[in-house]
């Protein structure tokens, strides 16, 4: 009976990630999106990036030095990656610089810590 329940989960999420997968595209904003969907929209981005420059997902798995073809093909469908693989696919795709803006203090941040430093 638990194999039979496990067999529904199982089944029950993949038709909610169909769904999911179904309502984003490329350019969907990413304010109002779960933390998968931000994942997948990612994902359907790479793909289109990788199709532009006519290359198989195992010849860009592959150029990217990712451990396996299917490390690539996997991210594309369900959107997930670890972080070092993610970076290696930036760095393929030369797109380096824009992992390099991340998390950089805001043009407020830097105003704000400047005029700290003034009122000391």
């Amino acid at each position: 009976m638990s194999n039979e329940l496990l067999k529904k989960l199982q089944n029950s999420q993949t038709k909610i990630k169909k769904k999911l997968k179904n309502k984003l595209n490329p350019n969907s904003a990413f304010g109002t999106l779960t933390d998968d969907e931000i994942a997948m929209v990612l994902a359907m981005r790479a793909k289109e990036l990788r199709l532009t420059q006519n290359k198989k997902q195992s010849d860009f798995a592959k150029e990217s030095d990712l451990s396996s073809a299917s490390t690539y093909s996997n991210y594309e469908q369900k959107g997930s990656i670890s972080m070092i693989n993610f970076i290696k696919v930036m760095r393929t795709f030369g797109r380096l610089d824009e992992l390099e803006k991340l998390l950089l203090p805001t043009t407020k941040e830097k105003i704000e810590k400047i005029e700290k430093q003034r009122v000391k």
